[in-house]
C-alpha cells in the first residue's frame, strides 16, 4: 500500500475572481449655451482691445504706461519748438528706468526729470512741451526740472490690482526726498480697455498731492481707435483740483507710422482761478530705425483763459531714442 502521507499535497488554487463589467460611457458635457456663443466673442474681444491698448502706448511711448513697464529702458527725447512770433526753444530729457539683478523686475533704479513726468498724459507733456510751463495743464503743479533718484519697488498685486511704491531724493542740495505709492488696474468692458489709477505723492518741499486718472480705449477697426481720459489732482498748496479732459483719435496707418488728434480742456475745480485752457493737437509720430529711434511732429494750438483765448501756435519737432534688453537686435 503506498502511504498517501507521503505524496505531495496540491495547494488548493483560489477561484477565479470575476471582471466587473466596465461602467457604461458617460455622454461628454454638453457647455452651457452661454460658454459656447458668449465666452468665445468675449475672449477674443478683449484680447483684441487689449492688444490694441498696448501696441499704441508703446508705440507712442505713453508717460503713464513707460513708468508702469517692466524691464530696463532709458529714454533719451531732444526737441525743438518753434513759435509763430520765431521763436524757437531746444531741450534734452533722460529718462532711466533699471531693474536690478536678481530681483526679478520688482526693484527698479529710477532717474527722472520733475516728479510728475512720469505719470503725466500725453496731452500735459505736450502743452509743457510747447509752453516751457506745466502750470498751464496744471495750475496748481510747481514749475519743477530737477532730476530725481529713487528706488521703486512692486510691492503686491491684489484682486487684479498692482501696487508699486518708490523712494528717492532730487539731484543737488539741499536734499529734497519724496515719496510715491501708485495703484492701477486694467480691465476689459465689452469693448473697451480701462485703466484706472491712484498716485499719491508726498515731497518735503511741496507736501502732499493725489492723481486720480481713468483712461478709455475702443478700437473702431485695425486702423483707427478713440482714447477718453479724466483726470483729476489735489494738492495741500492749492484749495481745488486740477482736472483734465481729453479726447483723442488714433489713426494707424502701417507698423511705423501713427497719428493722434487731441483735443483737451484743462482747469480748476475753483472757477475763481479762470485759468481754463483748451488745446487742439496733431501728433505725427515715425519708426525711422528699427524699433527704438522714432521722430515725432507735433503741431498745437493752446486757448488761455489768461490770454483772453487767443490761439497761440506752436510746432515741436522731437527725436526720441530707446535703449534696452528688448531693443536688441537678434
Amino acid at each position: 500500500m503506498q502511504d498517501r502521507s507521503a505524496a505531495p499535497q496540491q495547494e488548493e488554487q483560489p477561484p477565479p475572481q470575476q471582471e466587473e463589467p466596465p461602467l457604461p460611457a458617460q455622454a461628454p458635457r454638453r457647455a452651457p449655451i452661454g460658454e459656447r456663443l458668449l465666452d468665445p466673442p468675449h475672449d477674443f474681444l478683449s484680447r483684441r482691445v487689449e492688444a490694441y491698448s498696448r501696441k499704441l502706448d508703446e508705440f507712442f511711448s505713453d508717460p503713464n504706461r513707460a513708468y508702469d513697464s517692466t524691464g530696463s529702458t532709458l529714454q533719451i527725447r531732444g526737441h525743438v519748438k518753434f513759435f509763430e512770433a520765431g521763436v524757437t526753444e531746444d531741450k534734452v530729457d533722460v529718462r532711466a528706468s533699471i531693474s536690478l539683478p536678481n530681483t526679478e523686475d520688482r526693484l527698479k533704479l529710477i532717474v527722472q526729470r520733475g516728479l510728475e513726468a512720469g505719470t503725466q498724459t500725453a496731452a500735459e507733456r505736450d502743452i509743457k512741451n510747447a509752453t516751457g510751463s506745466s502750470q498751464v495743464a496744471a495750475p496748481g503743479a510747481s514749475q519743477d526740472n530737477d532730476y530725481y533718484l529713487g528706488l521703486k519697488a512692486l510691492a503686491a498685486e491684489l484682486f487684479g490690482a498692482t501696487l508699486s511704491a518708490e523712494g528717492g531724493v532730487k539731484f543737488g542740495r539741499p536734499p529734497d526726498p519724496y515719496v510715491r505709492l501708485r495703484i492701477f488696474r486694467d480691465f476689459v468692458f465689452s469693448q473697451w480697455a480701462i485703466r484706472v489709477s491712484e498716485t499719491p505723492l508726498w515731497k518735503r518741499s511741496e507736501g502732499s498731492s493725489a492723481a486720480s486718472e481713468l483712461g478709455l480705449l475702443r478700437p473702431l477697426n485695425e486702423e483707427w481707435q478713440l482714447r477718453l481720459t479724466s483726470k483729476a489732482t489735489w494738492r495741500s498748496t492749492t484749495s481745488y483740483f486740477d482736472l483734465a479732459q481729453i479726447g483723442a483719435l488714433y489713426f494707424t496707418p502701417d507698423k511705423r507710422t501713427a497719428y493722434t488728434f487731441e483735443l483737451g480742456a484743462f482747469g480748476t475745480s475753483d472757477r475763481s482761478q479762470r485759468q481754463s485752457v483748451y488745446s487742439a493737437t496733431l501728433r505725427a509720430r515715425r519708426q525711422i530705425y528699427r524699433d527704438w529711434l522714432y521722430l515725432e511732429v507735433t503741431p498745437q494750438i493752446l486757448y488761455q483763459e489768461t490770454n483772453g483765448f487767443r490761439p497761440e501756435n506752436s510746432f515741436l519737432l522731437q527725436l526720441e531714442a530707446l535703449f534696452g534688453d528688448r531693443y536688441l537686435q537678434p
